[in-house]
């Protein structure tokens, strides 16, 4: 058995020989690297969601503001249109849960309790309020009974301000504990902690808040780990530059036996380029509960 870096590709390349302890840990940190890109990826869709759960909402006033709806199927589907938003985030947050502690695993292989540590990053969220035990429930509720949003009201009020008052346009929506009550399944100690109308907007924005405490924990837990794997392969790239100064593109650790390539693992960074992107683009979210997004104007001509 023979171990090179060397570019996958069918032309004749320049070789260099590694021992089978770095191929393995070139396998190891190509794990490493994909599964953390796959944790970003996950509260990436997550994200999505949410904004467009939230871009739904104002997308809603603002018809309401220009065109007022009348009739029942205006209604009809303004609610199914929230319906379907917060479904696809209770969804994501589903995707992301559940598939979170392999991903963790499979980043940190030398912590052997890594699973019961995401899982007390998750009870945390749950311990501190009630509207993340609410939408975790809820997230049960959709799956299997029915769908979150009762209730609606929208309309116009007046707002004022020094100078004039102006009309804001707002949409209301709530889940009903008395529908929730009618699922024998729904967690009764949740139940209790409800009242008659919950505020889905002001529910979603605490469950999101949470979650991203916990991406933030996540990826402190496994920063160390997908460094190192970044510089290994790093490494790799000068060490065979340093030999062979041409393209990297294709670089990959290969197992031959026989004169034939019989596996080859990818040293490459592009994957892990757009996982330090995610990061930087969704950063913790802080006070989300206390945040809003107006389209007000400020000053007012005479």
């Amino acid at each position: 058995m023979k171990y090179l870096l060397r570019k996958n590709v069918l032309a004749k390349v320049p070789e260099i020989e590694i021992m089978p302890e770095e191929y393995a840990e070139f396998e190891t940190a190509h794990n490493i690297i994909s599964n953390a890109l796959a944790i970003e990826e996950k509260y990436e869709i997550l994200t999505v969601n949410y904004l467009d759960f939230e871009r739904q909402i104002l997308d809603t006033a603002t018809n309401d503001m220009v065109r007022r709806h009348l009739d029942y199927s205006d209604f009809f589907d303004v609610r199914l249109s929230l319906n379907v938003r917060l479904v696809n985030l209770l969804t994501a947050a589903r995707l992301y849960v559940d598939q979170l502690n392999n991903n963790v695993r499979e980043c940190v292989p030398s912590v052997t309790d890594a699973k019961e540590v995401v899982k007390k990053f998750f009870s945390k969220g749950y311990d501190e309020n009630k509207e993340y035990r609410f939408m975790e429930a809820l997230r049960n509720y959709v799956q299997h009974r029915e769908l979150p949003v009762h209730w609606t009201q929208q309309g116009g009020r007046w707002t004022s301000l020094e100078d004039d008052g102006s009309l804001e346009y707002y949409i209301e929506l709530a889940s009903q504990r008395s529908y929730l009550e009618e699922d024998g399944e729904f967690n009764k100690k949740v139940l209790s902690e409800l009242d008659e109308k919950i505020d889905l907007k002001l529910a979603t924005r605490y469950y999101l808040e949470s979650i991203s405490n916990v991406h933030e924990s996540v990826r402190n837990m496994i920063a160390e780990s997908v460094k190192s794997a970044r510089e290994l392969i790093e490494d790799a790239h000068r060490r065979y530059k340093a030999e062979h100064s041409e393209s990297l593109v294709g670089l990959s650790a290969c197992k031959w036996s026989n004169g034939r390539q019989i596996s080859a693992m990818p040293l490459l960074l592009d994957r892990d380029d757009i996982r330090l992107k995610l990061q930087k683009r969704n950063k913790k979210i802080i006070n989300l509960k206390k945040r809003r997004v107006t389209s007000s104007i400020q000053t007012h001509s005479k």
